[in-house]
């Protein structure tokens, strides 16, 4: 991470105006720094490119019966992330969410928003570089938004091994729902994450925590006043964001999204869905 961390570096970064993508020569790094890179079988450019909004959806929905991709797997990745043995698992339980859930569709804008109503992703060709974004996730950022992003997490997830969560993990994962649990009735969400920062629980800046409690909120176990969610249910983006326009505690917080910005702390959490998702990794 110490190599990737320069190599990524935006001081490093050269646009591609063709593919409309930043890359990243390798002649920052000394000659042991590539030679540790190449060891770890890391390509530094891997550039994905998708057709448009068709080409992504069927993409995601390839790796649907992945037998690799077992529910308790993605769920083990994400305990071992909020826990911190394997922070790229903060970014799994939404990318799994919409393996699961994201039926297939065709392209459907509304006024409101240029891109898909349905998946929030967009209908232009576009290149994504997968190693850079694949750093990201190893850093602990949660890219829960887009179809594109859940595609390349899962595929990358299949050429590693998997993780269990340690006992260390499981106990922050318990302390972060004990946390929530204690929260006062007129809790916002941003207290909520000042109140986390101050526990000392959860190694990251404040994105990567957030990122944590968008993915509980995106499953049903953090609830929201306004839209049902669950693990196992899909909702369209264009409907979950909507509801931004009914809350009070986003005005100036561009950076608060549904369905974590809905969250109040009178809604502590749902005890159902927490023992019917994660009973295991609280004994």
């Amino acid at each position: 991470m110490r190599v990737l961390r320069k190599l990524y570096k935006y001081e490093n970064s050269q646009y591609d105006p063709e593919r409309q993508v930043s890359l990243y020569p390798l002649n920052i790094l000394s000659d042991k720094e590539q030679t540790l890179l190449s060891e770890a079988n890391w390509q530094p450019n891997i550039i994905e490119k998708f057709a448009d909004h068709t080409d992504v959806i069927s993409k995601l929905n390839s790796l649907k019966n992945n037998p690799l991709l077992t529910q308790k797997r993605c769920l083990d990745a994400f305990v071992a992330g909020v826990g911190g043995s394997y922070l790229r698992g903060r970014s799994v339980l939404g990318a799994f969410h919409k393996l699961q859930n994201l039926p297939l569709h065709n392209y459907e804008e509304k006024p409101q928003y240029a891109c898909c109503w349905v998946c929030s992703d967009g209908d232009q060709q576009k290149h994504i570089n997968d190693s850079y974004f694949q750093y990201c996730l190893y850093y602990g950022n949660s890219y829960t938004d887009n179809p594109s992003y859940a595609y390349l997490n899962l595929k990358h997830l299949l050429t590693v091994a998997p993780v269990s969560p340690t006992s260390a993990d499981k106990e922050i994962f318990k302390q972060l729902l004990h946390l929530l649990r204690q929260s006062p009735e007129d809790e916002t969400p941003g207290k909520f994450e000042k109140r986390l920062n101050e526990a000392k629980l959860i190694s990251g800046d404040k994105y990567t925590k957030r990122g944590i409690l968008h993915s509980l909120a995106l499953v049903g176990v953090i609830p929201n006043a306004y839209i049902p969610l669950s693990l196992d249910h899909w909702a369209n983006f264009g409907d979950i964001t909507i509801a931004e326009n009914q809350l009070n505690n986003t005005k100036g917080r561009s950076d608060m999204e549904m369905p974590w910005a809905g969250w109040k702390g009178s809604l502590k959490i749902d005890e159902e869905k927490v023992v019917t998702y994660f009973g295991e990794y609280l004994d």
